[in-house]
């Protein structure tokens, strides 16, 4: 909350107010105030102040309790009294109690006072003035000395916000030197501010606006954008319209060329000043004059312009890149602007999340110190403003983005898409690099990996509404829905939950290119190739380690999203790319050990057998059927362990519904199933004796083989159906004889309860003459049995008969 100019009574709490708010170089409110301290506590500390004897380090103690709970005190002059003999030895525990109290502070600030006390008891001593008088202020500085020193006053005007303004001026020429602009100061220099007159108040400010250029940091820059808040706040509150014209005035673009300022100072100053004019617009029901409002924008125009112009010394555009993107999460909507929406884009991706550079610098600094240099950096940032109003500037670029021009968007969202490129081949190679050595690096660059997931799932959503919407005015644009889910896949690995932008986002995309071939093409054409999946990535840091695919955490993620995206559009990718790109990856993660990512492969290859198109389906028949020989062999030699029965009973069942009638796929697929349950009956039966005794509630590999042939008998085409009762005939005599009742009995039952009236007839006399070779004891008719069920298979099940019968 803001709070205006000091006005009678309130004027000790609105000084403490105003230190603690600009104390802090973050947007977040200032912490609250202690808890009350015990009157003994407050006693005991002004006791010691006045007892002789106090040690310095006791007496250092009681200042600085003082000093911790300074927003519950009420100072008297004998208090004062006290604290002015101290206030050489601590000027940064006493000062900030005596502006407290502004009209306590002595008529004679010392001139031996550091920079930021002397400043900001200048500033109590401007605000009293304003508020009391000039008779308050005791003798003339060419007379007064300093009260327990016998120093001489700074040598200024009596009026302190003429000696203020001095002060500057001598800092501004080099005539004193000082380390920072700290809140303290600040603090002092907007006290003065707010009496000063027109004359005075344009010399402070641009003084102020050139030492934060020369001397200031990020932090500075934040801490003006919140004291020019403070000053338009009051002085819109106080009818002081004209001081605001000024402020605006001193940092148009015009002044800014003219006065050759650097300008990060300057566009916080804009945003600071544009967002108390919207405060107390909604605040106060106040219609201000618009081109007041546009002011400050056409400054922070003119700021971004600078910034993404070329030939700008590195740190002056970092840090100018930094206070836009930064200002304007404070100040509200401004109006697009090209040069706006590249900065904010540009702050964003390099200064606030810079999680490619990060990651990169993991990398190439792996060991030792080196690991430990990088934690440091990393922990750094995530405790800096800069990380912590990443959300508001993602706010920020999404607004921007939506009433940009289509250069601006395409601008951005290339920008985006290439982020999330970047973080995935970093990622990759850092996870790979540290994970089991440097997991600790890995936790905190995590938390910014986050961030940047968010990101980029909130922009996407955003680019959604306007490209993949046919009634915006952009159009529909199928070919950015590729580009939407190639950046989810980069940053795939990052995702800890499903947000509700995210499954719309990727919905949408989704929709988007099971309409337009063109799209499908793009996307899988961006899938990382078969050698590149395989092969270690090429860094330096990575030599010599040995390099296991199905290990890479980064590539699994990103492949699993593509996996998991190709069923919904397989009927529009051409043929040959299937061939030359799906089916080389479909079939490398088959055999992972992820059961996710082989269910997904699995899915990959039933939507594919289940899909058609009108243009290439000659093409497409043909290689399902090449297809399925090295998918069944390569599932079932991976069966039980990694290949999921879900994922492969989805598979099996879709390729015999949709290959041709007949095909020696599916023929080869049903020989393999059969050759694969008996090798799991015989290891079963030789690690269980009672297996056959439990069927019923078995769940043995085995068992759930045997179920899915059971159920292919009501799946295959009439052509395959002969040769799968032959195959499952051929195998049931095999067993042993409670074997043989166990599986005739599972047989029984999926005929009775199946409602086939075309199949049941065949495969009730089928059943019955298997049951009838089942009951004889005799192994010594092996061979008969062998031959006569051949001959069921052959007499019951000719192609004609067969074909009557349906």
């Amino acid at each position: 909350m803001t709070t205006a100019p000091p006005r009678p009574g309130p004027a000790a709490a609105a000084a403490v107010h105003l230190a603690d708010h600009l104390e802090s170089a973050a947007f977040a409110p200032p912490p609250p105030p202690p808890p009350p301290p015990s009157p003994t506590t407050i006693l005991t500390a002004w006791s010691r102040l006045r007892d002789p004897s106090t040690s310095p380090a006791d007496a250092l103690a009681a200042l600085q309790t003082l000093h911790h709970h300074r927003r519950a005190l009420r100072l008297s002059p004998a208090h004062a009294s006290l604290l002015l003999p101290l206030l050489p030895l601590h000027p940064r525990l006493v000062a900030p109690l005596l502006a407290a109290a502004p009209h306590l502070v002595p008529a004679s600030v010392p001139a031996s006072l550091p920079f930021a006390p002397r400043l900001l008891l200048l500033g109590a001593r401007a605000s009293a003035k304003d508020l009391l008088g000039h008779a308050s202020f005791g003798k003339p500085a060419s007379t007064a000395k300093n009260p327990g020193s016998g120093e001489s006053t700074s040598g200024y005007d009596d009026d302190p916000v003429v000696a203020v303004s001095r002060i500057l001026e001598d800092v501004e020429r080099g005539d004193q030197s000082i380390d920072d602009l700290d809140h303290l100061a600040l603090t002092g220099v907007g006290y003065a501010l707010a009496p000063a007159d027109e004359v005075q108040f344009r010399r402070i400010l641009v003084c102020l606006l050139r030492i934060c250029g020369r001397t200031g940091n990020l932090a500075t820059g934040v801490r003006v954008l919140k004291l020019m808040e403070w000053l338009v706040m009051g002085f819109v509150e106080s009818r002081k319209m004209r001081k605001v014209q000024v402020l605006f005035e001193l940092i148009s673009p015009e002044k800014c060329e003219a006065e050759g300022y650097v300008l990060f100072p300057v566009v916080m100053a804009a945003c600071g000043g544009l967002r108390a004019l919207r405060v107390a617009s909604a605040r106060y029901r106040l219609d201000f004059d618009p081109q007041l409002k546009q002011a400050p924008e056409w400054t922070i125009q003119f700021a971004s312009e600078q910034a993404v112009s070329e030939g700008r010394p590195a740190d002056d555009q970092h840090i100018l890149v930094q206070c836009v993107a930064l200002g304007l999460t404070r100040c509200g909507q401004v109006a697009f602007h090209e040069s706006v929406l590249q900065c904010v884009c540009t702050g964003l991706l390099k200064e606030l999340l810079p999680l490619p550079d990060l990651l990169r610098m993991s990398v190439e600094n792996a060991e030792g110190n080196s690991a430990e240099f990088v934690k440091a950096q990393v922990n750094q940032h995530l405790d800096s403003v800069l990380f912590k109003e990443a959300g508001p500037v993602t706010g920020v670029l999404c607004n921007q983005y939506s009433y940009a021009n289509d250069k601006a968007k395409s601008f951005a969202e290339t920008c985006v898409w290439e982020y999330a490129q970047e973080i995935y081949c970093h990622l990759r190679a850092a996870v790979l690099l540290h994970r089991g050595k440097q997991d600790d690096l890995i936790t905190v660059i995590d938390k910014i990996a986050e961030a940047s997931f968010l990101m980029v799932v909130v922009f996407a959503a955003e680019v959604t509404k306007h490209r993949l919407n046919a009634k915006s005015s952009e159009g529909f644009q199928p070919e950015v829905a590729a580009r939407i889910l190639v950046a989810f896949s980069c940053v795939e690995h990052l995702r800890r939950l499903r947000l509700p932008e995210y499954t719309e986002a990727v919905r949408s995309a989704v929709l988007a290119i099971q309409e337009d071939a063109a799209a499908a093409a793009l996307f899988i054409q961006s899938m990382p190739s078969y050698t590149d999946l395989t092969s270690k990535p090429d860094l330096p840091t990575l030599a010599g380690t040995k390099y296991i695919w199905h290990r890479d955490e980064v590539q699994t993620s990103r492949i699993l999203f593509y996996l998991r995206v190709v069923p919904t559009c397989v009927g529009l990718i051409p043929v040959h790319m299937i061939q030359d790109k799906v089916a080389s990856i479909m079939f490398l993660y088959l055999q992972h050990s992820n059961e996710k990512v082989t269910s997904a492969s699995h899915s990959v290859m039933a939507s594919f057998s289940s899909s058609g198109s009108d243009t290439d389906q000659d093409a497409r028949a043909a290689l399902k059927e090449q297809l399925t020989f090295y998918y069944i062999k390569r599932s079932l030699e991976a069966y039980p362990g990694v290949t999921p029965f879900d994922g492969l009973a989805s598979g099996v069942a879709a390729l015999v519904r949709h290959l041709p009638a007949g095909s020696a796929a599916i023929l080869f697929c049903i020989h393999s199933l059969v050759v694969k349950a008996k090798d799991l009956c015989e290891v079963a039966k030789a690690q269980n004796k009672s297996l056959w005794r439990s069927w019923e509630e078995s769940t043995d590999p085995c068992k759930k083989m045997l179920d899915l042939l059971l159920r292919l008998i009501f799946l295959v085409d009439i052509q395959s159906f002969p040769y799968l009762l032959k195959e499952l005939a051929e195998f049931v005599t095999l067993l042993p004889k409670e074997g043989q009742d166990a599986l005739l009995d599972d047989m029984h039952a999926h005929v009775a309860e199946s409602d086939d009236v075309t199949r049941k007839p065949v495969l009730v006399s089928w059943l019955q003459s298997l049951s009838y070779l089942s009951s004889q004891s005799s192994r010594e008719s092996h061979s008969k049995a062998m031959s006569a069920a051949a001959s069921v298979a052959s007499d019951e099940l000719t192609l004609n008969r067969a074909m009557a019968r349906l």
